[in-house]
């Protein structure tokens, strides 16, 4: 899947839509600004929510680590290792241990 963002590049996402929003921005400090959740939707009954207790703010790291993380990609397919039985009796006569 191209996106427009390379694997070392700093994003803000959101992880109940599993979507990026946006490139990381700086105060004059050097500091990560911190991007507020103001509502959240929830997806059982389709209506937004304020949070209760305290201020929440969207995750951020590289977009490597996210996309792992919070799977906004998919899940990668693994190459299926299906094997005939004629194979795997040939296989287990040779080798008592394999893959």
């Amino acid at each position: 899947m191209d996106t427009e963002y390379k694997d070392d590049d700093l994003v803000y996402i959101d992880p109940n839509k599993r979507v990026v929003i946006g490139m990381v921005e700086w105060d004059k400090n050097g500091n990560a600004k911190k991007l507020e959740m103001k509502e959240v939707v929830d997806p059982e009954k389709g209506e937004k929510k304020r949070f209760r207790k305290g201020k929440r703010y969207y995750p951020w790291g590289t977009y490597k680590t996210m996309k792992k993380i919070h799977k906004l990609e998919g899940k990668e397919k693994e190459p299926d290792k299906h094997q005939t039985l004629e194979e795997a009796m040939e296989m287990a006569q040779k080798e008592p241990f394999w893959d």
